[in-house]
């Protein structure tokens, strides 16, 4: 009898301790679940960070995109630099003196005030050394040399705009590396790899200025500026949706996927004239003359219609628009 006891209990501990096929499978399912969460962490982190602009910035760039500029000038005077990043509310106020200027009004010096306000943050923090500046001032000398350039080509000072975009290589250099850590980063990325690469394409007169360049990629810049279009972040996904508008009818000529855009932009902001302009333009080089035409007669409906413009502004974006039509002998009387 004790060795019948013995070896039952014998019998009875081999049952208990032998793996049970259940809970393995439940070990192995909890071990797979734990693996997909710590890749999918891991994927979460590796994504851009989103940029979180004040509500009170987000709603200058809204009235800007209405054309409402003289409200947008309001609330940017009114931003609490305590609270607000410097940096940002320059940048901002750089963004709407262009708007101004291209809106054809000419009661201030918009180019002059432009020029002074960006070369005063460019010397604020240039002498900062790269590895000690944030995102944000990485981006701020980048954008602000960006504004500086344009500004440049609109007085066809080329030579001038030449100089101030080498003048942003070396804080281009420290982004492009780092191009998917950040969306505002992502945005300066698609910039620079389309229309860098597009440039020397297009125009190869200038292919000895980009010898000493970051290296290119004109499909990439593409692929990350749609990416952009499609961000949280309003600031980033209209410059990255006007951006891709201008390169798909002026120089990709896919019109129709130009087109969709412009009508998008329009959709969000209805009396924005140079959308409205855009979309004539795209018409035209399309070779839809009696499209452009209609579209001509409905910018200068909302031009004659839209709140906050003046005089000077109503006139600007349809005399512009006139002699583009002109210049194709399109009949205006049609």
């Amino acid at each position: 009898m004790k060795l019948s006891t013995n070896s039952s209990v014998s019998s009875n501990q081999t049952k208990q301790f032998r793996p049970n096929p259940v809970n393995k499978h439940m070990a192995t399912l909890r071990l797979t679940l734990i693996i997909i969460l710590l890749l999918t962490t891991h994927l979460l982190m590796g994504q851009a960070r989103i940029s979180n602009d004040p509500p009170e910035v987000i709603a200058v760039f809204e009235a800007m995109y209405q054309y409402d500029l003289r409200e947008a000038e309001k609330m940017l005077n009114s931003l609490d630099q305590k609270r607000i990043n410097s940096n940002l509310i320059e940048l901002t106020r750089a963004n709407l003196l262009w708007w101004w200027l291209i809106s054809g009004d000419e009661s201030r010096d918009y180019a002059r005030e432009m020029e002074s306000g960006l070369k005063s943050l460019i010397d604020k923090q240039k002498l900062k050394p790269i590895e000690r500046m944030s995102q944000d001032e990485l981006f701020t000398m980048v954008h602000a040399y960006a504004y500086l350039t344009r500004l440049d080509i609109f007085r066809e000072k080329y030579f001038k705009g030449i100089l101030n975009l080498s003048s942003t290589m070396k804080y281009l250099e420290a982004i492009l590396v780092q191009h998917d850590r950040y969306d505002k980063f992502m945005l300066v990325a698609g910039l620079y790899h389309y229309f860098a690469s597009a440039t020397m394409t297009e125009y190869p007169i200038f292919i000895p200025f980009f010898a000493l360049a970051p290296k290119s990629n004109r499909q990439l810049g593409y692929q990350l500026l749609k990416k952009c279009s499609a961000m949280p972040n309003l600031l980033i996904q209209n410059e990255a949706l006007y951006y891709t508008m201008k390169i798909n009818y002026q120089l990709e000529k896919k019109f129709n996927e130009a087109l969709l855009i412009a009508d998008q932009l329009i959709q969000s902001y209805p009396n924005n004239l140079t959308y409205q302009f855009h979309r004539m333009m795209i018409l035209l080089d399309a070779g839809r003359d009696t499209d452009a035409l209609v579209q001509y007669q409905r910018l200068r409906q909302v031009s004659a219609t839209a709140p906050y413009l003046n005089q000077s502004q109503r006139d600007h974006m349809v005399d512009e628009a006139r002699k583009k039509l002109e210049k194709k002998k399109i009949n205006l009387t049609i």
